[in-house]
């Protein structure tokens, strides 16, 4: 794996010996994800103030990884031994049946697997990119040592999109089949209903060989207008689950 800083080193004498689009074709991205949601008041205070800690201590981040040609680009978690404290029903879940998004520039296509509670399904559908308003002050994220440029955007799902992509590889890929920028997300973080989740570039292997990008094709399919009902009726679900551990 190449890290970050080594790799900006050498990123820059690349940059210098061959044209900007004969460069990176191919490879991986490997993000942190860190995940922040509001804690109700019917959680006892002490634990709320635990837990609200632990999410910003990281106890509850995991690693995502990015495959990428010029055709298409696939994301999903990388399956790694659980933390301490993690609920192992949660964390079975995730490994025996990990979401997968699987996007096809070429044909503008999205096959993702994804969960709604219990059940997965395969949404295959149109890949419709984020509207992305690109800063015109070129202000990066100094905390990535690639050049790199401010982006948001609302997406198809109503999430307020906040990235920095950077030029120095110039695809417009990024985790979770986010992309449609003139560069690769190196920073996301996407924000809806007190809940936000950031994805942070950690390493990458530019023109990695044996990339492991298969479609999948393991579920039922269906379109996206049928997966958000899915995921409206889980919301409604939880949402009575909320109410009831309030009055409780």
């Amino acid at each position: 794996m190449t890290r970050l800083l080594p790799y900006a080193l050498f990123l820059s004498l690349l940059l210098a010996a061959v044209p900007l689009d004969a460069q990176i074709k191919s490879g991986t991205i490997d993000y942190n994800e860190r995940f922040f949601f509001e804690l109700g008041d019917w959680m006892p205070a002490d634990r709320k103030k635990e837990m609200e800690a632990r999410m910003a201590n990281g106890d509850f981040d995991r690693k995502g990884r990015l495959q990428f040609t010029t055709d298409a680009f696939s994301y999903s978690q990388l399956q790694e031994e659980p933390k301490p404290g993690q609920e192992r029903n949660f964390w079975m879940r995730n490994q025996e049946n990990p979401d997968i998004f699987f996007t096809s520039v070429k044909d503008s296509m999205v096959t993702d697997r994804r969960r709604v509670l219990d059940r997965a399904f395969i949404m295959e559908d149109k890949w419709v990119a984020p509207k992305w308003n690109i800063a015109a002050r070129k202000i990066g994220m100094k905390e990535i040592p690639l050049p790199n440029q401010l982006a948001t955007a609302i997406s198809i799902e109503g999430d307020t999109l906040t990235a920095y992509f950077t030029e120095s590889i110039p695809l417009g890929i990024g985790p979770r089949g986010y992309g449609g920028l003139p560069g690769a997300i190196v920073y996301l973080k996407v924000q809806k209903d007190g809940r936000s989740t950031e994805y942070k570039m950690i390493g990458m292997q530019p023109n990695a060989p044996n990339l492991d990008m298969t479609k999948p094709a393991d579920e039922e399919i269906i379109t996206r207008e049928e997966f958000e009902k899915h995921m409206k009726r889980a919301t409604e679900m939880m949402e009575r689950r909320r109410r009831g551990w309030e009055r409780g």
